[in-house]
């Protein structure tokens, strides 16, 4: 039993540690306050370096044993997967109509979408480029992830990687995947932060005020005595406690999920067989819509306590962040060190470039809405808005709420580029058109949507 099952506990273990030591660090050593680094990108760092070095590892009756990478990476897939149900618990919200927030919402999808495309481009030519000039034996459909790994974040980068390594046989898909995913988090930071305190200096906010930020949000502690209810109870404590009952209705769904993942994998066709566990996020989300809405039709809804469901998702994100960065085999990225980091560069600048250029010219809140997109775009959509807390602190602006409706439109929009994207090692497969079709439609129909303006700033 102990061969088999501790390197999943050890390193479930040295994520907490890790989580422990990154909130301290951001609550004693300002450059981390100023760059807003999260506790868990702080400790996904360190753990980083810890077991690249070999030192991460766990003791046992028969003596220390290291613990690799794949185990990590292992399960910031289950960890990402597992938060989807949360999300799936929550998908009945019903989103604003205002006008302003609609236009908001559908702006961010479609630059969204452009920017997807347009670092998948940048990754896969700058990876063909290298191999024809230099050589390598690498696939430079890999360099595709750069655009998940930014956009989508480091589950859904999995996810991609994962069918490719199993149904397709495509080496080092997986390590490439998450060292885009994690840089990209390093890039929010280190280039948007920067970005938010210039556009405050050239005035270039809407609003008359950004840039002052509270000391608890700078340390990522809350003060003594401010400590705001985030929970409520739903069952009594004497049959079950609420948290328990919520985590135990996700990992039932889960469960349900990777079971239907693993029948589809057994059943289906070769070839689209390996959809079957690389989609178990969107399964376990599909079946807890499922069973919010069913629960809607016999009057139980109220069980499901928003705010805890939120908490135990966030939590889940934080484990899943620190993970991804422990998941990655620097010794795998030596073969395409060069164009990985050449691709990097190139994908923030066009990053950069594209939220700047059509900020500028979005019809309202330009500054704030490309800056959120630019670290939603790099990293996940919590960097976006803490980037946006810095110019809008408190969330005056209808941006925020924009970003959530944003997923609204983005899954009608751009679900044929997410469902591509499994079959891009499948030979003359069109991904590229796919990407290049999607790149050039975007400014043309924002064009008739009148979402193009002159300037702002």
């Amino acid at each position: 039993m102990e061969s088999t099952f501790y390197p999943y506990l050890g390193a479930l273990c040295w994520i907490g540690i890790l989580l422990m030591v990154g909130t301290i660090i951001r609550a004693k050593v300002r450059i981390f306050q100023k760059l807003l680094f999260p506790a868990s990108l702080i400790g996904g760092i360190i753990g980083f370096a810890m077991i690249n070095l070999g030192w991460i590892g766990m003791p046992s009756s028969i003596g220390w044993k290291t613990i690799t990478p794949s185990v990590f990476s292992t399960i910031t897939f289950h960890l990402f997967a597992f938060g989807f149900v949360g999300i799936g618990l929550l998908q009945t919200k019903k989103e604003t109509s205002n006008k302003v927030v609609a236009r908001g919402g559908l702006w961010i999808a479609l630059i969204f979408g452009m920017l997807f495309s347009a670092q998948a481009l940048v990754g896969k030519v700058t990876f063909d480029v290298w191999k024809t000039l230099f050589g390598g034996d690498f696939f430079t459909g890999n360099g595709y992830l750069l655009g998940a790994g930014f956009t989508q974040g480091p589950g859904q980068t999995q996810a991609y990687a994962s069918i490719w390594e199993t149904t397709f046989q495509v080496s080092n898909a997986l390590n490439i995947g998450l060292a885009f995913a994690a840089v990209g988090f390093l890039v929010a930071g280190l280039v948007g932060v920067p970005l938010a305190y210039y556009g405050v200096k050239r005035g270039w906010c809407t609003l008359d005020k950004g840039a002052v930020l509270p000391n608890c949000f700078l340390r990522g502690l809350m003060d003594k005595g401010d400590n705001p209810s985030c929970a409520q109870h739903t069952t009594h404590p004497a049959n079950i406690d609420t948290i328990g009952f919520h985590l135990g209705l996700m990992a039932a769904l889960y469960g349900a999920a990777y079971a239907f993942g693993v029948a589809w994998f057994c059943y289906m066709p070769k070839g689209i067989n390996g959809l079957g566990i690389g989609m178990i996020f969107a399964w376990g989300m599909f079946f807890a819509m499922l069973l919010r809405k069913a629960m809607g039709k016999i009057d139980i809804l109220h069980l499901i306590d928003g705010e805890t469901t939120r908490r135990l998702t966030g939590a889940t994100v934080d484990f899943m962040i620190c993970g991804v960065f422990m998941g990655i085999h620097v010794t795998e990225l030596e073969s395409v060190a060069a164009p990985f980091l050449i691709a990097i560069v190139l994908g923030t600048i066009i990053t950069l470039f594209i939220c700047l250029w059509f900020g500028r010219r979005s019809p309202e809140y330009g500054f704030e809405r490309g800056l959120t997109l630019f670290g939603y775009c790099t990293g996940t959509a919590a960097s976006g808005l803490l980037l946006l807390r810095i110019v809008d602190p408190d969330f005056e602006t209808s941006v925020a709420v924009e970003v959530g409706l944003m997923n609204v439109f983005a899954l009608i929009l751009f679900k044929p580029i997410s469902w591509s994207m499994p079959f891009v090692p499948v030979e003359g497969f069109p991904m590229m058109w796919i990407f290049v079709g999607v790149f050039c439609v975007t400014p043309i129909a924002m064009h008739f949507l009148k979402m193009i303006r002159k300037p702002a700033f």
